[in-house]
């Protein structure tokens, strides 16, 4: 089934990026170079192997992290608040003020000083936060972008394939994927909070439009009504050319 709708709040300040509606999956899809060890910053016994030196549970190989990351993106109970690290022997350099700051991020789900540590050389932070929403620090935003652009493009597709799916024999359609330049044409209005409403796509001679609406506060958007006044713009495919524009409907100044 597809999403309803996809949460982002972009800082491109600290590279962290707020989210809904974004899964593992895609993750795998848009990550050139998985991580090879994380450390887990809150995990219970049983998960992983403990490392006396930090205190934390970590888990090292790429086909063990992708059995965590399956496990905890259907499983409630398993956290999914980790680092990646390259290094097993620089990891074990941290200070007790680096690992006292890595517990501060789990704690508080906001970093003190730097989010990208020169010990670990990790690409990521993922932090888990209340009502299904997440938080990742992204080294290369340039990853965001792209994780952005397999997300809008697999919602319209699944939408596009579940009408399609009404008549019998039809084959699954494959869309082209939006082009991630125009994902960063998104930058004023990401930096301000928004939400792709997939359960309202319209078509419109031949062209889907995604309506995106002004969310700002990401823990109580999900209960609101959009309305036009909320609307920003639309992102647009055209089914006939396989073209992706953007349609604005307001300007938003940035934060």
């Amino acid at each position: 089934m597809p999403s309803e709708f996809t949460y982002i709040h972009l800082d491109t300040i600290t590279n962290a990026v707020w989210s809904k509606g974004i899964t593992m999956n895609e993750y795998k899809d848009v990550v050139k170079k998985p991580p090879k060890n994380i450390l887990l910053l809150n995990a219970p016994q049983g998960v992983g192997e403990y490392d006396s030196h930090t205190g934390f549970r970590m888990i090292r190989g790429i086909a063990k992290i992708q059995e965590y990351f399956d496990k905890s993106q259907y499983i409630s109970d398993i956290p999914s608040k980790w680092i990646d690290f390259d290094s097993v022997e620089l990891m074990r350099q941290l200070t007790p003020i680096e690992i006292a700051e890595l517990l501060y991020i789990a704690h508080a789900h906001t970093h003190l000083h730097s989010p990208f540590y020169y010990k670990l050389q990790n690409n990521f932070i993922h932090l888990t936060l209340p009502k299904g929403m997440t938080k990742v620090y992204h080294r290369h935003l340039e990853q965001f972008y792209s994780l952005l652009s397999v997300n809008i493009t697999n919602n319209l597709e699944k939408k596009i394939n579940d009408k399609r799916n009404l008549f019998i024999f039809k084959k699954t359609k494959k869309i082209t994927r939006i082009p991630v330049s125009e994902i960063k044409n998104l930058l004023p209005i990401l930096r301000e909070g928004v939400v792709f409403s997939y359960k309202q796509i319209s078509l419109i001679q031949e062209v889907y439009e995604i309506p995106i609406y002004l969310a700002e506060d990401r823990l109580k958007f999900e209960g609101r009504n959009f309305t036009n006044k909320d609307l920003l713009g639309s992102i647009c495919f055209n089914e006939i050319n396989q073209k992706w524009f953007f349609k604005e409907e307001a300007i938003v100044q940035p934060s």
